[in-house]
């Protein structure tokens, strides 16, 4: 039986399950293969720009298909950009935990088979293959296809929430956690990672880039993105050094050594290329960064502001290339 239970994110009204279907009066939500959809059909809500990138990038992409990658490829990753060590992980043990944004369910793999009761959301389509990704670890996922800022649960029901990545791809990241953090009990963790204002090159770059390339079809940002990782598997194999010899503070460049495609990648614009990934997923990595419409960058300045202001208490706040993790408990 679940621990927490469904409510219409719409009305906070409790909701009734049927085989096919969550009601209250009037009210269904249908459910498909066993996930329940509570996003609208052809909203014109902001949050909803963003549908159509997720559901392609995780209908699409095989990053964390437990056919394709193991739990220590997750791992790495994971470790890198939500600073989770295995030791941490220990803090999913036996809780009740929420994955908001849990696309095709590859980060999912290594905290929901610790919890006694996972949960999970997404607004794109992908949520229905983490069904399928997770059934393999976990005996029970409940996930959801909804919208992060009308979530089916009451205020204060899970112990750790956990977003890797997600909230700048809203129209306001500030707004996301907002909508967010009320689901967390007191005493609870929340574990976010956001993308970090980079240099005025690379800020530049990115953001003439993403304006052409949000405005193509998935298909078309996914063509149009390949002269980029191709270049970036070039440079990769090219295996060229650079040097610095001194900061350049107009630039917000650092003195040192740098192989060439990762010094345009951190300073210039995202030129990503991981060779064990190989040219499609890396291709994805970057149709990931140029194709949503919102991409948010912040500094650890807004990240303390917000925790103040909605009264989470910061354990850690780490600041690595791309972004911050923080790690925060609800007061």
């Amino acid at each position: 039986m679940k621990i927490v239970s469904w409510v219409d994110p719409y009305t906070n009204e409790s909701l009734e399950e049927t085989d096919t279907y969550l009601t209250h009066n009037d009210t269904k939500y249908p459910i498909i293969n066993g996930v329940p959809k509570f996003v609208k059909e052809n909203s014109d809500d902001p949050q909803y720009d963003i549908e159509k990138c997720f559901s392609y990038q995780w209908t699409e992409s095989n990053f964390g298909q437990p056919d394709k990658f193991s739990d220590d490829d997750i791992k790495k990753d994971v470790i890198e950009t939500m600073d989770l060590t295995d030791d941490d992980l220990s803090l999913f043990n036996d809780k009740i935990v929420l994955d908001v944004g849990v696309g095709s369910g590859a980060s999912s793999r290594l905290w929901a088979p610790r919890a006694k009761e996972f949960h999970g959301v997404d607004i794109g389509n992908g949520v229905y293959r983490a069904k399928n990704t997770l059934n393999n670890s976990v005996e029970n996922p409940i996930l959801s296809h909804s919208d992060l800022h009308h979530l089916p649960y009451p205020d204060e029901s899970f112990d750790v929430i956990v977003s890797n990545g997600v909230l700048h791809h809203t129209p306001s990241t500030k707004n996301a956690l907002k909508s967010v953090y009320p689901k967390l009990k007191k005493g609870g963790l929340i574990i976010f990672y956001i993308y970090k204002v980079k240099t005025p090159l690379r800020e530049f770059s990115d953001d003439y880039i993403r304006n052409l390339v949000s405005k193509m079809s998935p298909d078309e940002a996914f063509e149009a993105n390949k002269s980029i990782t191709k270049l970036a598997e070039s440079l990769h194999n090219q295996k060229i050094n650079i040097t610095i010899p001194e900061d350049i503070p107009l630039l917000g460049f650092k003195k040192g050594e740098y192989d060439l495609q990762r010094f345009i990648y951190q300073n210039i614009f995202k030129l990503f290329w991981k060779e064990s990934m190989g040219f499609y997923e890396s291709n994805m990595e970057n149709f990931d960064w140029y194709y949503p419409k919102y991409s948010w960058r912040h500094t650890e300045t807004e990240i303390r502001e917000w925790c103040s202001e909605f009264n989470l208490s910061p354990k850690l706040i780490k600041e690595n290339y791309s972004g911050f993790t923080c790690h925060a408990y609800r007061e």
